[in-house]
């Protein structure tokens, strides 16, 4: 239940950062970054973790959606896609959560520190991807969307190489 709350509150904090960025489409953003929201909630609800990728594609085409005519780097993209991390992985923990089944301390306190190295090493790797892309000259946005691509494609090859 902690960690679902949990999950809700960091995707609400995008939401919140959405519709207040201001950009010329931000509540159509802002918008679909809700319907992210209630659908990480419905599938907290209803436990399908179907839902948890879903949920984060909304919240991050809205925030796309609403930045959408800026020409800068937006400096809070680093964090934004380190909230949506944590809260993916929150919501994963409380779906996959089972009360009836009693869960040692010394395993939460693992997977509480695991999950703390990963948004550590997230935000680290978002830092210089965001450091990067302000020393770049401006490209298309087929562009970034391929940079971004290939940037979480290497995350997750390497989280891959860690678990074997």
């Amino acid at each position: 239940m902690i960690t679902g709350a949990g999950a809700l509150l960091a995707f609400g904090v995008v939401v919140v950062y959405v519709f207040s960025s201001g950009g010329r489409l931000g509540s159509a953003g802002g918008g679909f970054a809700s319907a992210g929201l209630v659908l990480l909630a419905g599938g907290l609800i209803v436990r399908w973790p179907l839902t948890i990728p879903w949920a984060v594609l909304f919240a991050g085409g809205g925030y796309l959606l609403a930045r959408e005519g800026n020409a800068a780097v937006d400096g809070w993209a680093a964090a934004i896609g380190v909230v949506l991390l944590l809260a993916a992985e929150l919501a994963s923990w409380s779906i996959e959560h089972d009360a009836r089944i009693r869960t040692e301390p010394s395993l939460v306190q693992r997977r509480i520190a695991t999950l703390g190295a990963l948004v550590a090493g997230a935000l680290f790797v978002n830092f210089v991807l965001l450091g990067a892309a302000g020393l770049a000259a401006p490209a298309g946005v087929l562009l970034a969307a391929v940079g971004v691509a290939a940037a979480v494609a290497a995350v997750a090859v390497v989280l891959r190489l860690l678990r074997a």
